[in-house]
């Protein structure tokens, strides 16, 4: 929403409840917190664009999120609070305010110039939120780049009058660069003022409304830098070997082809388009060379266009836009990551309900349908046809598709099912899409995407010769051993017995150690000997516990019994209870468990925590040490899954329908076999070996007889 400065300032003062209303209708978002939160934030706002010199500019309003108005960056799931725009020193200029209405009675500095400590517990600063706001417009906003507008940004506390902790150190240069405003008064009626006209000194009505409709932009010289960094074979995290070249190769084949015209002052038909699947087990190197192709890509001058690396999950994303700006020291890097529920060109579950209520019966068997409907509605998309150049999707056996077969009525974490399948959506976006698979990685209810399905909806746009390339037999995790990912296939039943090719077993199976520990404390014990040597360590187990931390500000510092772990082991002279928490994740920031960077439990213990399935997929570290819990049990010549030891969320409707089929039926076997899945994720994670733990004993010795013990 573009208002002027003074028709916002008219609607704040005369008709607040309508402007609360008309975003909610806009924005989709009608919690009665959100809409407390505008009511006290806008009039706030307001007070301080009194100031005459400020009426002829315009404010661009979007959605709400958490508690704040926002404007949606473009294709980006960020939200900045509200943006002033006109012009300065001869150049369109934008201002990004972030609005906290936060007590901060109490708050002290943080242990990062990124981090604050409010309310207790560690929090983002606001200084450093606005800062990846206002990096992201510089870097990817068709407006900004095409103007070479100037971008500002700084913090308004809509309801504190004081934030000097987050002016001190090591907040400093940061709290300088995007400094904060109080609703005190020397701050409202003069340096907040004063702040807004030193960068905004005349209106520019035509920049406002383009940067209101502006689309994502890569800037080029900005990638390119990102790609050298990622590229440099002296100081990126990422090498190609073997097989991964090969498929590397094939990869560029495929987009050279589409992308690259034969002439430079030709241009690509933007009708064609390319699909390439790259398939292996896990160590096979798929990041890896989804890594070197953007690189690849981004620095090609040739290739018209934005190349996005695309994610499947909320630990992906973090890690994977952490791992950008890390190899580039770039923060604004993360912007070339996007999750495929980006895809999605509009659709949510308010317009689905308001199509129902005009008597439509929209249907999530009839997404085409529902899609041609939306696009009559629209001026735009959200995400258009061929947004993108190319399109490199990790780990796309985690894509949604709500139509697969039996997948009816599966939660789909915020993607709105009545869209259809996200790997449609993906290759109708994109010129190029290339997905990195294992289908053996499939994990939740939810990830119901599949080679065969990407293959279908490519021939829909016209691509009957999907690119395969099969990276099986490569393997750059566990010791490098092949043998033993057969081995384990073998041991969880995934494959017929006697099928892989070679043997492994404890000790005849090349430099991958497999140790088992006689309890949780032994386990630790071994984990850091390995930790104390130089290597990288982590626990993990599957979700045979519940998550009873979930919502703890300070999860490591709960007494033992109340801990997700509390296991009581055997000790000389009686017993002793072991114990640790899961996963913490604040804000969805699962960079803390899986890079443990410094200023967090991690950071301080690689052993602090414990990480499940979902964290870790696509992830690996020295040595992994598992739990290997009471959800999945040998019971004579099976497996079992106990379905009151099996506490994953996301395994809801499956759980409950095995539960109803009395454990023994197509949904109890689904159970069993997505369990499976989950401790071969997990005990594919390490590179020099694996340490377990087995809480039943029946189990441990079945593994032990496959060990030759």
């Amino acid at each position: 929403m573009l208002l002027d400065v003074h028709t916002f300032q008219n609607r704040v003062h005369y008709d607040l409840d309508g402007l609360v209303s008309d975003l909610q209708d806009e924005t989709r978002r009608t919690t009665a917190s959100e809409a407390a939160a505008w009511r006290n934030s806008l009039p706030a706002f307001s007070r301080v664009l009194e100031q005459p010199a400020l009426q002829p500019f315009h404010v661009q309003i979007g959605s709400l999120g958490g508690v704040e108005v926002e404007y949606r960056l473009p294709a980006s799931a960020s939200w900045a609070d509200l943006v002033l725009l006109g012009r300065h020193e001869d150049k369109p200029s934008a201002v990004v305010v972030e609005l906290k209405d936060w007590h901060t009675d109490g708050d002290e500095p943080g242990p990062r110039e990124g981090l604050i400590r409010h309310n207790n517990r560690d929090a983002l600063h606001p200084s450093d939120q606005v800062r990846g706001y206002v990096e992201y417009c510089r870097r990817f906003h068709s407006a900004v780049q095409s103007e070479d507008a100037q971008v500002h940004g700084c913090v308004f506390f809509t309801y504190a009058s004081s934030a000097d902790p987050y002016r001190e150190a090591p907040h400093h240069a940061l709290a300088e660069s995007y400094p904060l405003f109080t609703r005190s008064e020397q701050d409202v009626t003069t340096e907040f003022p004063g702040y807004l006209t030193s960068r905004l000194s005349e209106p520019d009505g035509e920049f406002a409304e383009r940067f209101s409709k502006g689309a994502y932009r890569q800037d080029r010289g900005f990638v390119r830098q990102i790609s050298a960094a990622i590229s440099n074979p002296e100081t990126s995290p990422f090498v190609l070997l073997d097989e991964q070249r090969t498929g590397f190769q094939k990869c560029m084949k495929q987009v050279e082809r589409i992308l690259k015209p034969a002439k430079v002052s030709a241009k690509p038909k933007r009708s064609q388009k390319s699909v390439v699947i790259i398939e292996g087990p896990p160590g096979s190197g798929k990041s890896v060379i989804a890594a070197h192709l953007w690189a690849s890509l981004a620095a090609n001058d040739r290739v018209d266009g934005d190349i996005v690396m695309t994610t499947t999950s909320g630990s992906q994303k973090s890690n994977w836009a952490s791992m950008f700006a890390t190899a580039s020291k770039q923060g604004a890097a993360r912007g070339v990551v996007k999750t495929a529920n980006q895809y999605n060109p509009g659709l949510s579950p308010i317009w689905v309900k308001n199509e129902r209520e005009k008597g439509r019966p929209t249907l999530v068997s009839e997404w085409r349908e529902n899609l041609a409907e939306y696009a009559r509605q629209v001026d735009r998309l959200r995400c258009p046809d061929d947004a993108y150049a190319v399109s490199i999707v990790d780990e796309a056996h985690g894509l949604i598709d709500p139509v697969a077969p039996g997948r009816e009525g599966v939660p789909p974490s915020g993607w709105c099912m009545h869209a259809g399948p996200q790997a449609w959506h993906i290759i109708r976006s994109s010129r190029v899409s290339i997905f990195l698979m294992d289908g053996d990685q499939s994990y939740r209810d939810n990830e119901t995407t599949s080679r065969s399905s990407i293959v279908e909806f490519a021939k829909e746009f016209g691509v009957d010769n999907v690119e395969i390339v099969d990276l099986a037999g490569a393997q750059f995790r566990c010791g490098g051993s092949a043998e033993y990912m057969d081995w384990l296939d073998e041991l969880l039943d995934l494959r017929a017995a006697g099928t892989h090719q070679g043997a492994w077993r404890k000790g005849h199976g090349g430099p991958f150690e497999f140790e088992i520990a006689e309890s949780p404390i032994e386990l630790e014990s071994q984990l850091r000997s390995k930790l104390n040597e130089g290597h990288s360590v982590r626990l993990l187990a599957s979700y045979a516990r519940p998550w009873k931390t979930k919502k703890s500000y300070q999860p490591h510092d709960l007494p033992a019994a109340d801990q997700d772990f509390a296991i009581e082991c055997g000790v000389p002279g009686g017993l002793e209870t072991w114990s640790r928490v899961w996963n913490y994740a604040p804000e969805q920031d699962y960079t803390l468990f899986v890079q443990a960077p410094e200023g967090c439990a991690m950071g301080a213990d690689q052993l602090a925590e414990v990480g499940c399935p979902y964290v870790v997929r696509g992830f690996d570290f020295d040595t992994i040490g598992l739990l290997w819990l009471k959800d999945l049990v040998r019971r004579g010549d099976r497996w079992v899954a106990n379905l009151d030891h099996i506490h994953e969320s996301a395994w809801k409707k499956t759980r409950s329908q095995a539960r109803k089929e009395g454990g023994s039926g197509p949904h109890a076997d689904e159970l069993l076999e997505r369990l499976k899945r989950g401790y071969r994720i997990l005990l594919s994670r390490g590179i020099r070996g694996a340490q377990i733990w087995f809480e039943d004993d029946e189990t441990r010795e079945f593994v032990e007889a496959k060990l030759g013990l």
